[in-house]
């Protein structure tokens, strides 16, 4: 008998422990990663300037469900998507034609592009 009661004190207060442990947890969270301060582009728009051989001025909108619409001296398409991770984004035009990566810094981006034929240019966005 003294050996189940013991064992029961002990269940009861390794739970006690437990329960005090994740209610602590509950209330002081881990501190936000660095990146999670960084606004989702999702439903915005942004003038895009490149430094290729036209140093095109395009526009730039990020739909809610990661397609990329955008504008340049050729016309308007949306065969584009894109992808946030925090302060990196990614995008993608025409099937992976044209890439680009860029880090997210308030209302301005810069990044790299390639594309298929070889090209390599950089290009930064301001929010419109």
């Amino acid at each position: 008998m003294k050996s189940t009661v013991t064992s029961l004190v002990r269940f009861m207060v390794l739970s006690l422990a437990v329960g005090l442990s994740v209610t602590a947890f509950a209330q002081n969270p881990p501190p936000p990663s660095e990146n999670s301060a960084t606004a989702s582009l999702a439903g915005t728009s942004w003038n895009v300037v490149e430094t290729d051989s036209d140093a095109s001025r395009d526009i730039f909108n990020f739909m809610p469900d990661g397609t990329l619409n955008y504008s340049y001296q050729h016309g308007t398409y949306s065969n584009g998507t894109w992808k946030q991770d925090g302060d990196s984004i990614y995008i993608e035009m025409n099937h992976k034609f044209v890439e680009y990566k860029g880090r997210i810094n308030g209302t301005h981006i810069e990044g790299t592009a390639t594309n298929v034929k070889g090209g390599n240019w950089t290009w930064v966005a301001d929010k419109r």
